[in-house]
């Protein structure tokens, strides 16, 4: 009978211990501001990929700027990413005419003559070659990178 017992109570140990153990990270809000030159661009995408680690729901940011180039990101899985080291890259696609693509004022989905090019220069437009780096801590975060217009 003691035996018994004891195996239930390791057993239910166990258990516990493997729920509690399978909850989904915390996700660390983040903020702050891009710019290209020192010029913000509305819509100047900024991507958080992680490093050393696989790509997930919670591991996986994407954000734009608005015309002020403060940045509002977020994971699939909410606002903010969990906690850790990310590469960032950018892309910043115009028009033709030197516009920002996808402007409250333009119809850039329908126009299927619109001809853009990204003005964010190699290699911080490329995810796997970007030097920067930030790391996400617990609690909120605050990202703030002027995108230089000639490689490092």
């Amino acid at each position: 009978m003691r035996y018994d017992k004891m195996l239930r109570f390791l057993l239910v140990g166990f258990l516990l211990t493997l729920v509690a153990g399978c909850g989904d990270p915390p996700l660390n809000p983040i903020d702050g501001k891009v710019t290209l030159d020192g010029k913000p661009y509305e819509r100047l995408l900024v991507y958080f990929r992680p490093i050393g680690r696989k790509v997930d729901s919670f591991r996986m940011g994407v954000g734009e700027t608005d015309r002020d180039g403060n940045l509002g990101l977020r994971s699939s899985a909410g606002d903010g990413l969990a906690a850790g080291k990310y590469r960032v890259s950018f892309n910043c696609y115009v028009s033709k005419n030197g516009k920002a693509v996808g402007l409250s004022s333009e119809k850039a989905d329908d126009d299927r003559t619109l001809v853009t090019e990204d003005i964010v220069p190699e290699p911080y437009n490329d995810p796997e070659s970007s030097p920067v780096e930030f790391t996400i801590q617990s609690g909120t975060n605050t990202f703030e990178y002027d995108i230089p217009s000639a490689a490092p």
